[in-house]
């Protein structure tokens, strides 16, 4: 019973954010916008993979130019094709969806058949026509990070991006690639430049808000972390992740019946947060309900059997027998 003590003891630092364990399944959501920045409604979106022939996934998009979509095989390569009357197809070659979050992909730009300059889709341009704007430029170039970005060759579609926003400086979409770009480079202050940017441009970047607290709080900014963190939580009060954590604040300081309440929303939505399932665990051990701690402890070992805090769950387990 001591060991055991000592265990509950060491559980009163923050714990960490988590994330599912990785399925077979994968999902994948993204926007199609036109050269202005406008969303693009009713494009249908084909998904196939040659690795089934038979394989199609066709839907339109909304009103607000989105779409989504769940794949059953997320191991496999897929292909994507965006087409609608009067604009160039978009095509995206390739195509990875992760096993554990939603894959965001960036937005497509789609240019109409007018604009797009000649090899794009549409037929050349008379002699006399004008040449494209800098708007639709910037347009092709942003297309053309995208292709870059999916094949791999992130620094070629990091030129290309600030090549479309040297051109046309109010495109979000290009300033959101960029802002993810410089956060998996741990360029702090790039984030928070690229990604102020692109909130500016586009106030519905919502998903944005998470990687700016981290960047502010890397840079030292606390301030601003917390103002992040605060947009952050305000647009997405149902996240699964950010339930979990308070949890593990309500946790930390000894409310267990918050606690109990938040991480049982965030299993509702997630139900294989491992992470989440042990806590819940630690809190009805704490609240006395074997029957629970139980359950959440075995469904923990269950999905990390070899998982940082199994040995505290099998210690806890012959317990709440």
């Amino acid at each position: 019973m001591k060991n055991t003590l000592r265990i509950l003891a060491a559980l009163t630092i923050v714990l960490q954010a988590v994330t599912a364990q990785a399925g077979t399944q994968g999902r994948a959501a993204g926007k199609v916008l036109d050269s202005a920045g406008n969303p693009v409604e009713g494009a249908t979106v084909i998904v196939t993979t040659p690795a089934i022939r038979t394989f199609k996934l066709s839907f339109t998009t909304k009103k607000d130019g989105t779409y989504g979509f769940i794949v059953n095989d997320a191991t496999m390569f897929y292909d994507m094709r965006i087409e609608k009357e009067g604009y160039v197809t978009v095509t995206l070659s390739k195509q990875k969806f992760s096993t554990v979050d939603i894959t965001n992909m960036p937005p497509q730009t789609m240019l109409k058949t007018s604009e797009a300059p000649a090899g794009r889709g549409a037929p050349a341009p008379a002699a006399a026509a004008a040449a494209p704007s800098t708007s639709e430029q910037a347009a092709v170039s942003y297309n053309a990070a995208v292709d870059l970005y999916n094949a791999g060759d992130k620094p070629g579609a990091e030129a290309k991006l600030k090549e479309a926003v040297a051109k046309n400086p109010d495109l979000p979409q290009a300033w959101k690639l960029l802002a993810g770009m410089a956060y998996d480079n741990s360029d702090w202050a790039r984030t928070l430049e690229y990604g102020q940017k692109a909130v500016d441009l586009d106030p519905s970047a919502t998903d944005l808000y998470g990687r700016m607290a981290i960047a502010a709080d890397k840079s030292g900014d606390k301030k601003m972390a917390a103002e992040w963190r605060k947009k952050y939580e305000d647009a997405n009060p149902d996240s699964p992740e950010l339930l979990y954590n308070k949890g593990v604040d309500a946790y930390n300081k000894g409310k267990m019946k918050e606690a109990e309440a938040a991480l049982s929303k965030a299993l509702e939505s997630k139900p294989d947060l491992a992470m989440g399932h042990f806590l819940l665990g630690m809190v009805s051990f704490n609240m006395n309900k074997k029957a629970a701690a139980r359950e959440h402890l075995q469904k923990y070992l269950d999905l990390e059997p070899n998982g940082k805090e199994a040995a505290t769950a099998k210690e806890l387990l012959p317990l709440v027998k």
